[in-house]
């Protein structure tokens, strides 16, 4: 009898476990363990795709890095869209204020 109620435990906690680990990505302050790896001649760390998501971290966003007495801080960069940027969302849409008639003049408007 003892032994059920020690399995019944076990699972109930493990399932408690799974649960957090599937809600704790959305949380701040939720610390996630990854390995630094060789590139090139540099050192990498790979951001778990959950972070990047909730950072809005994409492939090609910068990123600053700051050094720390005791560690170092990775932050997203916040840049301002340049206009080519933001010509580029557009991806052929016309404008649909160029096609807009108002009519032949019928006072003194300039033309």
């Amino acid at each position: 009898m003892i032994h059920k109620d020690e399995e019944l435990h076990a699972n109930r906690q493990e399932s408690t476990k799974t649960e957090t680990k599937r809600h704790a990505h959305n949380q701040k302050g939720v610390k996630h363990m990854v390995t630094v790896q060789k590139w090139g001649n540099s050192l990498a760390v790979r951001i778990p795709s959950q972070f990047a998501k909730n950072l809005g971290l994409k492939h090609g966003s910068q990123i600053e890095l700051e050094l720390l007495d005791d560690g170092m801080v990775i932050r997203p960069v916040k840049t301002q869209p340049t206009l080519d940027d933001l010509l580029a969302q557009t991806k052929g849409k016309t404008n649909p204020h160029l096609d807009y008639e108002f009519g032949v003049p019928v006072g003194k408007e300039l033309i």
